[in-house]
């Protein structure tokens, strides 16, 4: 029901799972192919918990994240015929707890960041859930019965049977409210897909056309993801470039907000917002692009800076959180103070004007994504800590 890294990593796994030779089955309280990277959604077989219903209900969205957490052990006796069952987050975790309570079918939980309703991050806490009345109403409930909401979030969690988490900041977190220390499989990129290319030009997306130089930013429109301040910091860079900001991203309540902003301080005709773009229109931007700016200031992982980096397109992002360790200062990219938005403009003025340096830095980040972060080192690790929870080998699987 969402088009973030999160999402596009269970994705990816089960595609490339498929490919590797597995028999995968992706279920989902929740399945909204028109907001989730539908170019991939139609690559693997997608079902939902519970049968769904196209009547224009409230809360729809909400009554089936609540249903399908509810009701899984009647529908638990079809899964007893799976040798592994992954799951992403809450309430994937729960869901799959009640399905296996009376099977031996192994589970591996991965954690993009612990359950956020119950430990939310700083940004979480000064913002809320407002752009999303869904994730609210969920908030409300968890909120409300907290402790015991707890209890069962750790016991559906270290009840698995392998724990699994993006990167190294969310493994110290979790070692420090779950007490376990969890494996980290970072998520990738698409290496057949996203690469560099010879020459930057010129893009068209969405019948929008976007002249060059331009600065490009890959995320959901919520104000956790800190795109207010990636407005103001344009504003700053905007008076000695004649670059343009370019957004991508479903449209939510918040774009509206955003779209005000850029009214209040004149730049209506230098930011564009694309709506959802296509994975072929995403490619072209980060490839075109002659910087990619991530501005979100508490980000688990935060795959935009890895494709960027993936095309060679230098990432400026906040240091701290994911991106410092995804992205080298100085070498792959730039890292800004956190909360400064003046030195965040410096650096991206600093790759706009310096051209030698945004090459080198180009030539290090594509070196650095492909050795460290492909999707196919990812399912790599992904299928073997599988196998070993189910207690297979690759020639019994």
């Amino acid at each position: 029901m969402d088009s973030g890294g999160g999402e596009r990593t269970a994705i990816y796994e089960g595609i490339l799972l498929r490919r590797l030779g597995h028999d995968v089955k992706c279920f989902a309280p929740v399945i909204r192919k028109d907001l989730c990277f539908p170019d991939l959604m139609n690559q693997i077989d997608f079902r939902a918990l519970l049968p769904s219903t196209r009547l224009p209900l409230p809360r729809r969205d909400f009554v089936s994240l609540i249903a399908s957490s509810l009701l899984s052990p009647v529908f638990a006796g079809s899964f007893e015929k799976y040798d592994v069952i992954l799951s992403h987050g809450q309430p994937a975790c729960w869901i799959s707890y009640l399905l296996t309570r009376r099977t031996s079918v192994p589970r591996v939980a991965y954690l993009h960041h612990p359950t956020r309703f119950l430990y939310p991050r700083s940004i979480d806490r000064s913002f809320g859930w407002e752009n999303n009345l869904d994730f609210s109403f969920s908030q409300g409930i968890v909120g409300f019965m907290s402790p015991m909401a707890k209890a069962l979030d750790r016991l559906s969690i270290l009840s698995s049977d392998r724990i699994v988490v993006n990167s190294r900041w969310i493994a110290d977190i979790v070692g420090k409210i779950y007490g376990t220390f969890p494996v980290v499989c970072p998520p990738g990129f698409d290496d057949e897909k996203l690469f560099p290319v010879k020459q930057k030009g010129e893009v068209t997306v969405q019948g929008l056309k976007i002249p060059k130089p331009f600065i490009l930013s890959t995320t959901r429109h919520y104000a956790q993801k800190g795109l207010s301040d990636l407005i103001r910091i344009f504003s700053l860079v905007r008076n000695e470039s004649n670059a343009k900001l370019v957004i991508t991203g479903n449209f939510t309540n918040y774009t509206r907000a955003l779209r005000s902003l850029c009214a209040e301080l004149g730049l209506e005709n230098e930011v564009a917002f694309t709506g959802r773009v296509t994975e072929g229109e995403l490619v072209k931007l980060y490839q075109n692009a002659d910087v990619y700016a991530f501005t979100s200031p508490e980000e688990d992982f935060g795959l935009g800076p890895i494709e960027a980096m993936s095309c060679g397109t230098p990432p400026v992002v906040w240091d701290h959180a994911g991106p410092r360790e995804t992205v080298i200062d100085e070498t792959t990219g730039l890292r800004a103070r956190p909360n400064d938005l003046h030195n965040f403009a410096a650096k991206l003025k600093l790759l706009l004007i310096d051209t030698k340096l945004n090459a080198e830095l180009s030539n290090n980040a594509a070196r650095h994504a492909k050795h460290n972060y492909s999707w196919s080192n990812h399912v790599k690790m992904l299928e073997s800590i599988l196998l070993d929870a189910a207690g297979l080998d690759k020639g019994n699987r």
